[in-house]
């Protein structure tokens, strides 16, 4: 079996809970970056069982060189556990530490829309378009680990999907640039630079609570 098909497309599709504003709920289409393609090429490997596959590509992988290069960052031993878990044939080991890396990429991503959120030297349309292309980033790896998320801790699932809607509600785009289908004709609404630092802020501590505080109990072989 060749890596292109174990390499297949994922489409997702993600019911979001509507929050109280009635924001607009969409279809998400995701863009791969290197990051997402080999997390997603991993992924496919071992669920086809073709751990051989999946072990090459982590090893070869710009998911594999991410880890090294923050390996301060992420919680320790997830670089090994993941690797041991291929070599075990451990699939949900496999999605779980794959899972929790993304978040660690989240997070990032939201660290950089906050910060430029909160960057005086840029003007407010600046301020919320280099926000937005962040907020791309994040929701990107995000809707890949969601389901992981979502089977350990349902509660910050389902604050960091309603987070992203309200992120991009208060930034003036109705969450339509370009992450979502389906609300082009509705107006956007008007931005509220205030609610959408406190929005990113409290997503921000969501996903470093998640990584911190509960990797050792929810991810106990990747410590």
């Amino acid at each position: 079996m060749s890596v292109a098909i174990v390499a297949a497309a994922l489409v997702l599709a993600l019911g979001l809970p509507a929050p109280a504003l009635g924001h607009h709920v969409g279809v998400y289409v995701p863009r791969d970056d290197d990051i997402s393609k080999n997390f997603k090429d991993i992924k496919f490997a071992g669920q086809s069982g073709r751990f051989d596959v999946a072990l090459r590509l982590f090893d070869d992988g710009i998911v594999h060189a991410t880890m090294e290069k923050r390996e301060k960052a992420l919680p320790r031993g997830l670089e090994d556990g993941l690797r041991a878990a291929i070599k075990a044939g451990d699939v949900p080991g496999i999605e779980l530490r794959l899972g929790l890396f993304l978040v660690f990429m989240t997070r990032e991503r939201l660290a950089d829309a906050l910060q430029r959120m909160q960057n005086a030297a840029l003007s407010p349309d600046r301020r919320r378009d280099h926000a937005k292309k962040f907020l791309n980033a994040a929701w990107r790896y995000y809707g890949l680990a969601d389901l992981a998320v979502t089977e350990r801790d349902p509660k910050t699932a389902a604050a960091l999907r309603i987070g992203f809607e309200d992120a991009y509600t208060y930034l003036g785009s109705m969450m339509v640039d370009p992450m979502w289908a389906g609300a082009g004709s509705r107006p956007a609404a008007a931005p509220d630079d205030r609610k959408a630092v406190a929005v990113l802020a409290a997503m921000l501590e969501a996903s470093r609570t998640f990584i911190r505080g509960g990797t050792e109990k929810r991810f106990p072989a990747a410590r």
